[in-house]
């Protein structure tokens, strides 16, 4: 009985990745386990602390609070791109000054709850 070539070829293409298989069977447990466990031993824990506490002075930086007047409705968006026509929130947008001197600021965007806002939780998205 005479084996074909391709036939011989396809055996050993099977049995090759079978024996693969079994020589690196893990599930993805095991290797997200050796992932981390091999970022550790190359990046160990640094138990120092940041800044040296004896250091640290209690001084509190100056804060600089600028008029509020009219700021509010300054702020106010009144619709955005692809957002449909007759929301019933309020949404507001701006830069709240961190550091004058320095010109620094963060961006912030707020929504107003339409029903019952003061019971609702509040999420402030803050960029800086």
């Amino acid at each position: 009985m005479k084996v074909s070539l391709t036939t011989t070829t396809t055996w050993w293409l099977l049995l090759s990745l079978s024996c693969y298989q079994l020589a690196c069977y893990a599930n993805q447990i095991d290797n997200l386990n050796r992932l981390i466990n091999s970022k550790k031993s190359r990046n160990p824990q640094r138990t120092e602390p940041w800044t040296d506490q004896s250091k640290v002075r209690n001084v509190m930086s100056p804060v600089d609070i600028g008029p509020q007047e009219g700021m509010m409705e300054a702020d106010k968006i009144k619709t955005l791109p692809g957002q449909p026509e007759g929301v019933d929130f309020d949404q507001y947008a701006g830069y709240l000054t961190v550091d004058p001197k320095a010109g620094r600021a963060l961006f912030y965007y707020f929504v107003e709850s339409p029903q019952s806002s003061s019971s609702k939780p509040l999420v402030l998205w803050l960029n800086g």
